[in-house]
């Protein structure tokens, strides 16, 4: 077997480790060809996916974290995988600059576990892609007519931090959700 098929054969045995640990029990995998287009997914992450009794237990009862919580709270993870596509420039820009909250896909900006960015669609990116800047989950939900070529515009909403946000270059990622994605 060659290199990529080892490491894809690898990431399926960890994949099905966590889903016997998650619970899930059943395990469909075919195997046809060796995968040609093999990401070099480069590490696993998680992603708090918050209930509200969670959330409400950690604003109100801080102290009261017990190991039952904290399994409780990390079963609650979504996990997600990341690939690393090259180095772009990284903006930001508000509604308040715009004039709209609607964004070119027709949805609503919003900033929270997963916010919302503006990229080239659909030379680069499609709607509805996630991918990772600095450590934080981004859904492509916009476009702009200066968001070209390898340029990211995230969304924050306060104006005032637009206008201090320092752009630079930055490697991103391509994030991926083995389990399924995120609810909005």
């Amino acid at each position: 077997m060659n290199k990529r098929t080892i490491e894809a054969v690898d990431l399926l045995i960890h994949v099905a480790a966590l889903m016997i640990g998650f619970g899930i029990t059943t395990i469909v995998m075919k195997v046809t060809e060796p995968v040609q287009e093999a990401p070099e997914i480069i590490q696993v992450r998680t992603l708090p996916k918050l209930i509200p009794d969670i959330e409400a237990k950690i604003k109100h009862q801080p102290q009261e974290l017990t190991s039952e919580f904290e399994e409780e709270l990390e079963m609650s993870a979504l996990f997600y995988a990341v690939e690393p596509i090259g180095r772009y420039y990284i903006t930001a820009y508000s509604h308040m600059e715009t004039g709209s909250k609607i964004t070119a896909s027709g949805g609503t900006v919003h900033q929270g576990n997963i916010t919302t960015c503006a990229a080239d669609v659909p030379k680069y990116f499609h709607f509805g892609d996630y991918i990772e800047v600095g450590g934080h989950i981004y859904r492509v939900e916009d476009t702009g007519r200066l968001v070209k070529k390898r340029h990211i515009d995230i969304y924050i909403p306060e104006l005032s931090k637009v206008k201090s946000y320092n752009s630079h270059y930055e490697t991103i990622y391509r994030v991926t959700f083995p389990f399924g994605k995120p609810q909005d």
